[in-house]
């Protein structure tokens, strides 16, 4: 217990935490997984719903398999946080239109209805850049060996009740403010993620996993040193 009270472990526990539950389960993307034939129709794209499911489960089976290479020649650090990038832009462009497709006049709707879905294909863009799979790298990575069964447990936990009140939210949002508002939900959500790993999160591509462990243990003792530190009793000249 107080092993798992040290800085050494709450660090990249919480990282880990705002990661998976806000960065995935807050982040739109159960909304595609399960609500994908109602989100077509709310969002009012002109193809047959099933068709468009179809569509966009082949375009990310083919995307992953592409990018699966590509993800681990860059480093992780970048990585993420460009595809956090392209998936905020298609959230925010998901939910400005769905905002604003009342005001557009009906000759330029003729072009600009396929809107949400080239803002759904962004999104699974992000997703398959490294997005979806980075956080769970890393959480093999960044914690520590001797709790990581610990930490890992707590985690999907977590993660599960996140995706709980994730899933179970988005017919009351959408029934009561409409996709817009529920797609501008997942944007700021997906906003503080990246901001948090422009922050916090460490580069680890071409670190062993001692080397990592140590880098965060060498940060919990540099701050109890200059704990330390400060208690002592100042010497008068």
């Amino acid at each position: 217990a107080r092993r798992m009270a040290s800085s050494s472990f709450l660090k990249p526990f919480f990282l880990l935490l705002i990661m998976m539950c806000l960065g995935l389960e807050w982040g739109g993307f159960p909304a595609l997984s399960y609500y994908l034939h109602t989100v077509i129709e709310e969002v009012e794209i002109p193809l047959d719903p099933y068709l468009v499911a179809i569509f966009l489960s082949a375009y990310r089976a083919i995307l992953v398999l592409f990018l699966s290479p590509v993800i681990n020649k860059y480093p992780r650090r970048r990585m993420y946080l460009s595809s956090g990038v392209v998936v905020a832009m298609a959230l925010l462009l998901q939910s400005s239109y769905n905002f604003l497709a009342h005001y557009i006049p009906q000759p330029i709707q003729l072009y600009t209805r396929w809107t949400p879905l080239l803002a759904i294909v962004m999104q699974y863009t992000g997703f398959s850049m490294g997005w979806g799979v980075l956080g769970y790298n890393l959480l093999g990575e960044i914690m520590p060996s001797d709790l990581r069964s610990q930490g890992s447990a707590l985690l999907g936990i977590i993660q599960n009740l996140a995706l709980f009140s994730s899933v179970k939210m988005i017919p009351v949002i959408i029934s009561s403010f409409g996709p817009g508002f529920l797609f501008g939900v997942y944007c700021c959500s997906i906003t503080f993620v990246i901001a948090t790993a422009a922050f916090f999160m460490p580069e680890t591509k071409g670190m062993s996993l001692e080397d990592i462990e140590d880098m965060y243990a060498e940060k919990s003792s540099e701050l109890k040193e200059d704990e330390n530190d400060s208690k002592k009793p100042k010497e008068s000249i």
